[in-house]
């Protein structure tokens, strides 16, 4: 009879485990686990897990075991990925895991020896397993059994709905398909709920939802087009001069002008700002994709995806890209990137946006590797000769890689004496920019020897931070930093350099602006309307407002935190000047345009909207 009257007390050790390692999440990732994530979670857990009650006791040991498996997976999965993303997973990211195998190295940084402490209790059970298979259980009558399935399934129902309909009033309609953040439904809905969201809006994007605009969505994004061009267009050069743009890989605008132990990590690029545009408040707005993000908003001015990348999920859309608007302006059209063709379907992706020429790594010499392929000097410097055979005028777009993720370097070409930082990876992080530095001097100093620089327009950006800029971590002390201005300043700002046709002398530029600015710049300097694009040209007079993708953004001297917890309405206001927190009112007057802009984004990219503003036929 005692073993009746327990036998169901694996189920709720199982249960309670799993609710114990999902509020680890929170000590894991620096979020929280309040009662609201609490009761969602169990809730979740309980109406996933209860149908186990109705197996016989034997055999549900075995089912617990093996789901108990598959949910920590998928818990230090989350963990991983967002140590490294400040987001968890998607089911849209399926599809680039053929792509990470590429550069997974790096993946051993976000793993800690304590994370494997979650799989205890599975050890213990398994074990407990083997040892005790052999011993008979008396079981109860299947009506009891099927009595103890439904108390489980209305309790998780009851745990369930009832916090989620205390926030139901959410105006940032959280549960519906223009949710702007995977970690907002999160706070909302639980890891568990997250997942299943997720997976809903998935099917509903790829196989319920019309793909054909309506009418008001027509009507809605015309209008906002129209709006949008309201700058002024300058007739800046009197030929159209050569166009040359260079994506730095994993450059973060805290190296330049660093120095450690007396040693310049950046000596080329702390003179070359000098002598160019220098934008020192400007913000990369990448997300899941990284790399590729960055040259989404750079190709064509929208914003990433709140899951996966456009690369990989929408590769055959139309845009209204710089390439294809620089091509109806006569230019000749090229795409560098030392690496695989195919990796994350570039040679689509560039096709698709217009690009003449893709010279991936089989078009390059054979030189020395670093990290992932070929170095960046041996990269830049030949991708100078491909230029010269190019037909005038031209643009060139340029993705550097030695200074990828994991940040391995090769120890016979340091030049650096970088002891005194206690991490071995941050270390290499700053060999690998120092010898990124060289390598753009020496393409620089190429450019000029062949007479490409002076009548040219050269924009270089770094692409998205290095990802290591943890508190705790050497980078953070180094850049002592404290408020979440300091923070935002450190995982955020990249650099941004132009250089103007026959330019005599440099000048920064204080505007506020992020990647999604750089084209509508370059097509309002060559006197070209920048079209079916958000951005905004960075060298006008007007505010520019700046985006990430989790909701927060930059304007008019104002930082403005997302709160991911609850109404999005209830984040918090910076004064960028002061670092110190002020009044939500200075930041209030852009939080719904903001939030527009990332769901018109959306709307944009996964509906094919401008092919069908250019009327283009939609499958």
């Amino acid at each position: 009879m005692k073993i009746k009257k327990f036998q169901s007390v694996d189920y709720f050790i199982f249960v309670f485990m799993l609710i114990l390692k999902m509020s680890l999440v929170g000590m894991m990732t620096g979020t929280y686990f309040g009662v609201h994530l609490f009761f969602v979670s169990l809730g979740s857990v309980l109406l996933m897990t209860a149908w186990t009650l109705w197996i016989s006791p034997s055999k549900r040991r075995w089912i617990l075991f093996f789901l108990s498996i598959g949910f920590t997976v998928l818990i230090l999965s989350n963990v991983w990925y967002y140590r490294y993303f400040s987001d968890f997973l998607s089911v849209a990211l399926l599809i680039q895991i053929p792509q990470m195998g590429e550069v997974g190295g790096g993946l051993r940084d976000l793993i800690y020896p304590a994370d494997f402490l979650l799989f205890t209790d599975i050890v213990l059970f398994g074990i407990y397993l083997v040892f005790n298979r052999k011993k008979s259980f008396n079981d109860l009558p299947r009506k009891s059994r099927n009595r103890f399935v439904v108390m489980g399934v209305v309790a998780g129902l009851f745990f369930l709905v009832t916090p989620l309909a205390i926030n139901a009033g959410d105006r940032d309609e959280w549960l519906v398909q223009d949710s702007l953040s995977n970690m907002r439904t999160y706070f909302k809905a639980g890891m568990m709920g997250h997942h299943v969201i997720d997976i809903g809006r998935e099917i509903n994007d790829q196989w319920i939802e019309e793909k054909q605009l309506t009418a008001a969505q027509q009507r809605e994004l015309q209008q906002f087009f129209d709006s949008n061009r309201d700058q002024p267009v300058d007739e800046t050069f009197q030929d159209k001069p050569n166009v040359i743009v260079i994506q730095l890989e994993s450059f973060q605008t805290s190296v330049i002008d660093q120095q450690i132990d007396g040693q310049e990590i950046t000596p080329f690029i702390n003179k070359f700002k000098e002598e160019v545009l220098y934008f020192p408040n400007f913000y990369h707005q990448t997300h899941q994709g990284r790399t590729s993000d960055a040259e989404f908003l750079l190709n064509t001015s929208f914003y990433p995806l709140k899951a996966g990348s456009v690369y990989t999920r929408y590769p055959d859309h139309s845009y209204d890209s710089l390439p294809e608007k620089m091509d109806s302006q006569g230019y000749e059209t090229a795409a560098f990137h030392a690496f695989k063709r195919d990796f994350w379907n570039r040679d689509d992706v560039y096709s698709n946006f217009g690009f003449d020429h893709f010279f991936s790594i089989d078009d390059f010499p054979d030189g020395d590797i670093i990290g992932l392929t070929l170095n960046d000097k041996d990269f830049f410097l030949s991708s100078v000769d491909r230029m010269m055979e190019m037909e005038e005028p031209f643009y060139s777009f340029l993705v550097a890689l030695t200074s990828h993720t994991p940040y391995d370097f090769p120890e016979d070409k340091k030049e650096l004496n970088l002891n005194s930082l206690e991490e071995e990876i941050i270390q290499n992080y700053y060999h690998n920019i120092h010898f990124v530095d060289q390598a753009f001097g020496a393409m620089v100093d190429r450019l000029k020897e062949e007479d490409l620089w002076d009548d040219a327009l050269v924009v270089a950006y770094g692409d998205h931070d290095s990802g290591l800029q943890e508190p705790g971590r050497d980078m953070a002390e180094m850049a002592e930093a404290e408020s979440a201005v300091d923070y935002l300043n450190l995982g955020r700002k990249v650099p941004l350099f132009m250089k103007l046709p026959d330019m005599d002398t440099g000048e920064v530029i204080s505007t506020t602006g992020g990647t999604i600015d750089i084209a509508p710049t370059i097509l309002s300097l060559l006197g070209e309307d920048k079209g079916y694009m958000i951005g905004d040209n960075l060298l006008d007079d007007k505010a520019n407002l700046t985006v990430f993708r989790d909701g927060s953004y930059l304007y008019d001297g104002y930082y403005y935190q997302a709160d991911l917890t609850t109404e999005r309405e209830n984040g918090t206001c910076y004064s960028l000047e002061t670092e110190e927190q002020t009044e939500r009112a200075n930041c209030s007057p852009v939080l719904y345009e903001a939030a527009s802009q990332l769901r018109m984004s959306d709307l944009i990219i996964k509906k094919n909207a401008v092919g069908q503003l250019k009327g283009e036929t939609v499958e």
